[in-house]
């Protein structure tokens, strides 16, 4: 049968573990509700608490058939959701512990209900990180896709070309995305990201944003510097180190930027 699959994501500067349940909708998705709660700072009962008092008409709803031997969880078209388990461990034995999961659409709910009422700053940038996340990535449906397929009939000859090409584009994605990250990051830890993201640019590049606005423009708006590196490794070099950034909670900017850039090449 099949298992859930894990992976690990960066969401303003928390590494949370999210799973994919086989033999659903492709896109379902869910966290273990422990791990939501303490992504806020908040006892796992919050969560539990909250779900049992929501309203039966939450169209998200789901309910608990089976254990993971089942290896489905069923969607209801409305009412009581009470939450689904599957196993934490690889061989699936009978006995074994089970992890108590929220699906991810949910848990963004649950965050903001708790930014909202409870004026939780882990929660607010979680909840920010999400939003700004979802507007780009709408955003790129429509303007990148379309930016992807005229570059490439127009600029591109070879089919070197085109796999340069789009090997640019989704390093520029990567980086795209760290970049959420690293800026509610900042945000939480009232860094100023400029200089942060400054110290980076120095220490893997030798220039600072105004410097390398100074190079040849490769693709995007002129002001950006990031837009003049050519680079595709060195854009993904860059993202790297802001995910490692993120990852930090303690030193100032100065400490974490010398601390990410070491971790990061050592693994090169």
């Amino acid at each position: 049968m099949n298992k859930a699959i894990r992976g690990s994501i960066m969401l303003a500067g928390i590494k949370l573990e999210v799973f994919h349940i086989p033999q659903t909708q492709s896109n379902f998705y869910v966290f273990s509700q422990t791990q939501v709660a303490t992504a806020v700072n908040v006892p796992k009962m919050y969560v539990t608490r909250w779900l049992k008092n929501k309203e039966s008409t939450v169209e998200s709803g789901f309910y608990e058939s089976q254990y993971l031997d089942s290896k489905r969880v069923e969607a209801l078209p409305g009412n009581n959701f009470t939450g689904h388990k599957i196993e934490s461990n690889k061989q699936g034995k009978r006995g074994e512990s089970r992890i108590k999961i929220v699906p991810i659409e949910l848990a963004v709910e649950f965050w903001l209900d708790q930014a909202l009422t409870r004026n939780n700053e882990q929660a607010i940038a979680l909840t920010y990180a999400c939003l700004n996340e979802a507007l780009k990535r709408r955003c790129d449906e429509i303007f990148l896709g379309k930016l992807t397929t005229d570059l490439i009939d127009y600029e591109s000859d070879t089919e070197d070309d085109k796999n340069n090409f789009l090997t640019y584009l989704q390093s520029r994605s990567i980086l795209r995305d760290s970049h959420i990250s690293f800026t509610n990051c900042c945000l939480y830890n009232g860094f100023n990201a400029a200089i942060a993201h400054n110290e980076i640019t120095k220490q893997l590049l030798g220039k600072t944003a105004k410097e390398l606005r100074e190079d040849e423009l490769i693709n995007g708006n002129y002001r950006v510097g990031l837009n003049h590196i050519p680079n595709s490794d060195e854009l993904i070099l860059i993202a790297k180190v802001k995910l490692e950034f993120s990852r930090y909670r303690h030193g100032n900017v100065y400490e974490r930027v010398k601390r990410a850039v070491n971790e990061i090449m050592k693994l090169k």
